[in-house]
């Protein structure tokens, strides 16, 4: 081989080296980049995995919050039904009684109306059947006290 050609190839294998060296510091530069970002992407997967830990938290407490309330809320309906039981008893009695009232005050200006002369019962001789009759005619008695 000549001296020339050997040149010639050295030449060419000294080229071929370069380029490959200039590859192998690109290669390694991108190693590097690929690093340093591997450690910021695992950070960033802990920041997730916390926010996750704290949002799961928060919906067991958001849950448990809903549960103890809605407990509550229906104690209070089920108190409200049975008051709303008990009013429905009450209006009830109260009409009831007032029929009663209604119909004894036709029937004493019927009889008062056909004998003027008999004296009239006064409420201290009525005997009351309920509760709610006794303090009507309390009331009525206290009324006519206040009135005389």
């Amino acid at each position: 081989m000549s001296p020339v050609v050997g040149l010639l190839l050295n030449i060419l294998i000294l080229a071929a080296l370069g380029v490959t060296i200039f590859y192998c510091l690109r290669l390694s530069r991108q190693f590097e980049q690929m690093r340093a970002d591997r450690k910021v992407f695992e950070a960033l997967i802990q920041g997730l995995n916390a926010a996750s830990s704290r949002a799961e938290a928060s919906i067991k407490s958001f849950k448990e919050t809903a549960v103890g309330n809605g407990d509550l809320l229906q104690d209070k309906i089920n108190k409200s039904r049975a008051l709303a039981d008990e009013l429905e008893i009450m209006i009830q009695a109260g009409d009831s009684l007032a029929d009663r009232l209604q119909g004894l005050a036709e029937k004493s200006r019927r009889a008062s109306a056909d004998a003027p002369a008999q004296p009239e019962t006064p409420p201290s001789e009525l005997q009351p059947r309920t509760r709610a009759e006794k303090e009507l005619l309390e009331a009525l008695r206290a009324k006519q006290q206040s009135g005389a």
